[in-house]
């Protein structure tokens, strides 16, 4: 009895397991198979890959949903090694394709739910790092009828908590992405700022600002450590994203620096004791954003050597 009750309680296990990482059906997406990752068993990483992976996938994958999912305090950063999935569109419509939903609070969607992007083609022609902005991350991956050499994907999954990319200002009441920080006894003198949903990428059409009010011997200094926006010339005159500074308290006060294109450390200093940062966002195509970190200086250490970055609490953020 004891024997049949261990194989009762095996095969139990097993039908779990298989309703826990394999569905088929109705549970998350009509007729998609269902991979559910939501736990890395206590390595710092987990792993995923296309169906016979580094074989060539086979022709027509229906469906097939990769599902990562963390608890309500993390983000999921998937990471892709190798891709190659054939490209026979320039914008991924048909074919074989890859469809990513990186803006989810769970692990569900269905027809109806907005994509980010459709992804095809090699390595070098998506990005190889993806964050969700919610708990729930998903990829959707499609094959068509013709039969290809192309060996599909694999990678590494990681849960990283979201508190990390939190920003150190107040948040104002009834706006989305509109911030304020003050300079006083009972607030610390530097922190972070970042754009909405970083480092995952930001919402289109959307208005953010960010208000910095030092005290009468202060000055703000800001350095933009990253800066990923939406892909263009590199002239600013006419791009859809930009990041706007003005050395004053709004945006009529004088602009003194305008940020449009991918890059690193760029610092400003204003010249009084107010600095108005403004995020515009417009592009079809949204990019990753931007991390900045600020401090609220003394204007006697406006005279310390910039490189000297070593000996102040303000680069101990990066």
């Amino acid at each position: 009895m004891r024997r049949r009750d261990n194989g009762m309680e095996v095969l139990l296990f097993l039908v779990v397991l298989v309703l826990y990482f394999i569905v088929v059906g109705d549970a998350v997406h009509p007729g998609c198979e269902c991979i559910v990752y939501s736990a890395t068993y206590g390595k710092e990483k987990g792993t995923f890959k296309s169906p016979d992976f580094p074989k060539p996938y086979a022709p027509n994958i229906d469906c097939l949903l990769y599902t990562f999912i963390g608890s309500s305090d993390e983000i999921i950063e998937v990471t892709f090694s190798e891709f190659d999935i054939r490209k026979t569109t320039l914008d991924c419509v048909r074919g074989d394709y890859m469809k990513i939903f990186t803006h989810l609070e769970g692990g569900e969607v269905n027809e109806y739910t907005p994509w980010t992007a459709l992804l095809c083609g090699g390595l070098t022609d998506i990005p190889n790092v993806l964050y969700s902005s919610g708990s729930g991350l998903v990829l959707e991956f499609h094959s068509g009828a013709r039969t290809s050499n192309s060996t599909g994907f694999a990678g590494t999954f990681r849960f990283i908590d979201k508190r990390l990319f939190r920003t150190d200002g107040q948040k104002l009441t009834s706006t989305m992405c509109d911030y304020q920080f003050s300079s006083s006894d009972y607030t610390p003198n530097y922190g972070k700022f970042y754009s909405p949903r970083y480092p995952s990428s930001y919402p289109k059409n959307i208005r953010c600002s960010y208000r910095f009010r030092s005290r009468t011997k202060e000055r703000i200094r800001i350095v933009f450590e990253e800066v990923t926006l939406e892909k263009g010339d590199l002239s600013c005159l006419n791009r859809a994203d930009l990041i706007r500074i003005f050395d004053g308290k709004s945006s009529s006060d004088p602009s003194i620096n305008v940020l449009c294109n991918e890059g690193t450390e760029r610092e400003i200093l204003s010249t009084g004791s107010d600095l108005f940062i403004e995020f515009i966002a417009n592009s079809e195509w949204p990019g990753q954003g931007f991390k900045a970190t600020f401090q609220f200086q003394p204007i006697d250490d406006n005279t310390i050597d910039t490189d000297k970055k070593d000996s102040t609490d303000f680069y101990s953020l990066r």
